[in-house]
């Protein structure tokens, strides 16, 4: 049986950072409308309509999830769609910082001894590189407001961790799966 390519460490670095990144998301996520395209983005998504071209079907169809599941929320007495597209955008900006942990800790492994001491190692690494991506001002304030960024560095650290599983151990189906993403 062939063995898996990430780990449970790798895993481990996942969803450390993931679940950290996500926590101080939530903590500092807007509760309503900003500036920029956040009001016309806001109320797309809770009415499953288009914003401005190129329209953004796929985020507008997940934030618009989030609407729904999140309807209880309320913001000064009123429902607040902008508040739920808010937190779509934590939730895909902390999966992308948790995909960023789990290439440096993969990629980290394969290159210094993988056991012992290495692996941990390249465990604290992904994670801290996860975290200064997430951090940085532009991802942090991309991923607490109603922005559409998010998801797109959800998608851009999605194929990178696709085409180094690639690299490292190249398949046709991987390589759709890629170009699909």
């Amino acid at each position: 049986m062939k063995e898996r390519f990430f780990s449970k460490l790798d895993w481990a670095a996942f969803w450390t950072a993931t679940v950290a990144t996500f926590a101080v998301y939530f903590y500092t996520l807007g509760p309503s409308v900003g500036l920029e395209d956040s009001g016309e983005l806001a109320t797309a998504a809770a009415n499953l309509g288009v914003p401005h071209p190129p329209g953004y079907p796929f985020w507008t169809f997940c934030s618009w999830l989030f609407c729904k599941a999140f309807s209880f929320v309320t913001y000064m007495g009123h429902p607040t769609p902008a508040w739920c597209v808010s937190l779509c955008s934590a939730v895909f900006g902390a999966l992308a910082a948790g995909c960023t942990a789990m290439l440096i800790c993969r990629s980290g492994r394969d290159f210094i001894d993988g056991e012992g001491p290495g692996a941990w190692l390249s465990f604290g690494g992904g994670v801290a590189g996860a975290l200064t991506f997430a951090l940085s001002p532009v991802e942090w304030s991309q991923s607490t407001i109603v922005e559409i960024y998010s998801l797109n560095a959800l998608f851009l650290m999605w194929v990178f961790l696709l085409s180094y599983r690639w690299m490292r151990r190249p398949s046709g189906t991987l390589l759709w799966t890629t170009a699909f993403v």
